[in-house]
């Protein structure tokens, strides 16, 4: 038996909320770190049995914000466990730190002490690499906790910073009033050290996500949005016009580092529940406290884009389903008076890989490109690819110990090579289950990514059907390894991992 939420309906949605317990909601959509997202089904999935592929999507998303919009560096950016292994061979543009050892709790072991000696090497790599980088502030320390005991959390250990991770400050009451000192300090003291050295801040990770945060089941979220303010406050100083909270003190004083930028807590979202991140954004939104509701001292939205389909579902991820995420999240931040502001996915992929059936390289060599053209095309501003190093292909890694990237990395490397630099000149639109993204640069360079959303990679067999080049001046394609063939009898073969037309070589 299936069960599935509708990801067209909000309305439908919310229903689900009533009818399935919070903490079994919650365990559902989490992704890196936690457990993982949902989608129930029959046969494959995990225990070394391949997933079965979903229909392929064939209606074009609404939302075309990226068309006309060039690419900077920054746009594919990536997650690395540690400064310990190679650097990434792949290019990218940002590091966002998370399952790096990097926690509040772990950084923050008592009352004004600090052990910044991981966090430090983060920092130090980054310039070296041209990178920059966004730091999420979560994570309560025990000491600080408004339930130090609470084993329910994520990273319940001593070494990852102990329990009542997931709980807020013990300072900040559950309407956002308090004096929310703790937060206040902790923040003071990261933007004094690294002052110009972390661009972007986020607030909080996952907090529809029961083991992120205890209060997730909450219509209302008073004392994140208070934390967003007092970041904001500590950081860059209020936005102009408006004022910090009047509860609280700033020993430290206010516009510590003022060009820095905060990120708002970034919700998830899965496969069945696709509409999820939208969901939380809009009761995120409608939350205020004192007289501002939630975002509005964020200058960044953020949000987890995953698309996984949970584990043992017998289903197979699919790249396209980004496009209701985005088509949902545009709709709420519109509705909200959000918009303009940069949409960063703080956190996406395919989830977890063995626990899907996923694990097939080629499979992964496929969505890996057509997951980030989608959002270029839709307007995402950034993607941070969780993430770079893992154990065989868990938590979307593209690069192994031992065995060294996987194919899915090559293809990352590549993607970056079509997309950085380029301007999308035609929105990511199918043909039946044919899709075409079109891209130009200057010197009148031409191209177009397509791919074939019906066909799959199997047991390394990957069937490329002959296609039909349209027309527009296209004379060689590249593939995702970056071999580069000519055009010949006005046909390519094409299948599910996308092909790049070209008008001459790719610059």
């Amino acid at each position: 038996m299936s069960i599935t939420f509708s990801p067209a309906s909000n309305s439908i949605f919310k229903f689900a909320l009533f009818i399935l317990p919070l903490a079994s909601l919650a365990s559902l959509i989490s992704c890196g770190g936690g457990t993982a997202s949902f989608h129930q089904g029959g046969g494959g999935g995990g225990n070394g049995i391949p997933c079965t592929p979903l229909p392929a999507v064939t209606t074009p998303p609404s939302t075309t914000k990226g068309v006309g919009q060039v690419a900077d560096a920054n746009f594919m950016d990536m997650h690395l466990g540690t400064t310990d292994i190679t650097w990434p061979s792949v290019q990218f543009g940002g590091l966002r730190l998370w399952d790096t050892s990097t926690g509040w709790a772990q950084i923050n072991t008592s009352d004004g002490a600090y052990d910044w000696t991981t966090l430090d090497s983060f920092v130090a790599a980054a310039p070296a690499h041209g990178v920059d980088l966004l730091y999420n502030l979560s994570r309560t320390p025990t000491w600080a906790s408004s339930n130090p005991n609470d084993a329910s959390c994520s990273y319940n250990t001593s070494a990852q910073g102990g329990p009542g991770q997931c709980d807020p400050p013990n300072d900040l009451n559950t309407d956002g009033s308090g004096t929310d000192a703790h937060w206040i300090k902790w923040v003071s003291a990261v933007a004094s050290r690294y002052k110009g050295k972390i661009k972007y801040y986020e607030i909080w990770n996952e907090w529809n996500v029961q083991n992120f945060w205890t209060h997730a089941g909450d219509q209302q979220q008073p004392q994140l949005v208070r934390m967003e303010q007092d970041a904001r406050c500590v950081v860059e100083g209020p936005p102009a016009g408006l004022s910090c909270n009047p509860n609280s003190t700033f020993p430290s004083g206010t516009a510590i580092d003022p060009n820095a930028r905060i990120v708002t807590p970034s919700p998830t979202g899965a496969h069945s529940v696709l509409n999820e991140v939208s969901y939380r954004l809009s009761l995120y939104f409608g939350t205020r406290v004192g007289n501002y509701s939630g975002g509005t001292f964020a200058d960044v939205i953020g949000f987890h884009g995953y698309v996984g389909t949970g584990p043992n579902s017998g289903l197979c991820p699919v790249p396209e389903d980004v496009g209701t995420v985005i088509d949902d999240l545009n709709g709420t931040v519109n509705s909200f008076g959000q918009a303009g502001k940069p949409w960063f996915n703080t956190e996406g992929g395919w989830s977890k890989a063995n626990q899907q059936g996923f694990t097939d390289q080629d499979r992964q060599a496929a969505f890996l490109p057509r997951y980030l053209l989608m959002q270029r095309s839709l307007g995402v501003d950034r993607v941070y690819w969780y993430r770079w190093d893992g154990v065989n292909a868990e938590d979307g890694a593209l690069w192994n110990i031992g065995s060294g990237i996987t194919k899915a990395g090559t293809a990352y490397g590549e993607a970056y090579k079509w997309i950085v630099a380029a301007t999308v000149s035609q929105a990511c639109t199918p043909n039946s289950t044919v899709w075409s993204c079109g891209l130009t640069r200057p010197g009148g360079y031409k191209a177009l990514a397509i791919w074939d959303a019906s066909q799959d990679c199997s047991s390394s067999s990957c069937p490329t059907p002959s296609f039909t080049v349209p027309a527009g001046g296209y004379t060689i394609y590249r593939d995702v390894t970056g071999k580069e063939s000519a055009i010949t009898g006005g046909t390519v073969p094409l299948g599910s991992k996308p092909l790049l037309l070209e008008n001459a070589p790719l610059p």
